[in-house]
């Protein structure tokens, strides 16, 4: 993979991956082993956090619509190899949080997705991108559920 040519995005916004997507792969083995991988980058990367928890549901069962949309993600990184997280000795003791969530975005079980990331001045230091438990009635309702996540962080 070290002559690819580089995306701007770790997923492509029209993407929406279901269990159904592709046909199987005969071995999921190196498709779970870059998924794990990229888990570990999650540390320092929070741009890759939808991503990985998107690719991390089909795990059981990687067809090849989900082995693509991870090399789309090893294609991100290969442009981005230098970003991180750089703490500066003049940022803010200012503390904010966002968040949002997709409301029945899983086409498979139609739960929603919640996320959040928290900023110390312009610096991230947590974030987290989780499917919900149930399915949600209304779009405020997962809102709520995302905002509550956040502010228990």
């Amino acid at each position: 993979m070290s002559n690819v040519k580089p995306v701007p995005t770790p997923m492509s916004a029209s993407t929406s991956l279901s269990i159904r997507d592709g046909t199987p792969l005969a071995d999921g083995a190196e498709y779970r082993t870059v998924v794990g991988c990229l888990q570990y980058l999650l540390l320092t990367r929070p741009d890759l956090a939808f991503a990985v928890n998107k690719l991390s549901q089909f795990m059981h069962q990687p067809s090849t619509t989900h082995w693509l949309a991870a090399k789309r993600v090893l294609c991100y990184l290969a442009g981005t190899y230098t970003s991180g997280i750089f703490l500066s000795r003049n940022n803010p003791l200012s503390l904010h949080a966002f968040s949002d969530a997709d409301w029945t975005g899983n086409r498979d079980d139609y739960t929603s997705t919640g996320s959040y990331v928290v900023f110390l001045g312009k610096h991230p230091i947590s974030w987290s991108s989780k499917k919900q438990t149930g399915v949600a009635r209304s779009s405020t309702e997962v809102e709520y559920r995302a905002v509550a996540n956040a502010a228990a962080e």
